[in-house]
């Protein structure tokens, strides 16, 4: 396992950003950045599991899972949290199998989902939470 490549915080609202290796050992480190950038936050356990469900399509399904990194960015602010996963870009080769559940449960334990393309295929998946 490579170790954790970057990691920058930033204030207002408050933002973690980490580039980690595009490995499976890498998916429950997201998931605790999530965890340690949320204290207190009531729907944290949601997006830890959105963070589990994001970052292991990066990895799996993704050319950031054949060598490269991707980066995950966890944004919070009174009554609202946001993460977001980079990854590099359609990976070369067959694609892996799955039981294609993971957006769908993205999709029921958070309020607002989805994903952006860039010209070069990069993907950037985002899912956010509020509370009153």
């Amino acid at each position: 396992m490579r170790s954790l490549m970057h990691l920058v915080v930033a204030g207002n609202p408050l933002t973690f950003t980490a580039t980690l290796p595009g490995e499976p050992s890498s998916v429950p480190v997201a998931r605790r950045l999530v965890r340690g950038a949320l204290p207190g936050c009531p729907r944290a356990t949601d997006l830890m599991l959105a963070m589990t469900e994001l970052a292991s399509n990066a990895v799996l399904h993704s050319a950031s899972g054949r060598g490269g990194t991707f980066t995950v960015r966890i944004r919070a602010a009174p009554r609202w949290a946001r993460i977001d996963v980079a990854d590099e870009g359609p990976a070369a080769g067959p694609a892996v199998a799955g039981n294609g559940w993971g957006l769908a449960i993205v999709a029921d334990v958070t309020d607002r989902n989805g994903a952006t393309v860039a010209d070069r295929g990069q993907r950037t998946a985002w899912a956010e939470v509020g509370w009153p």
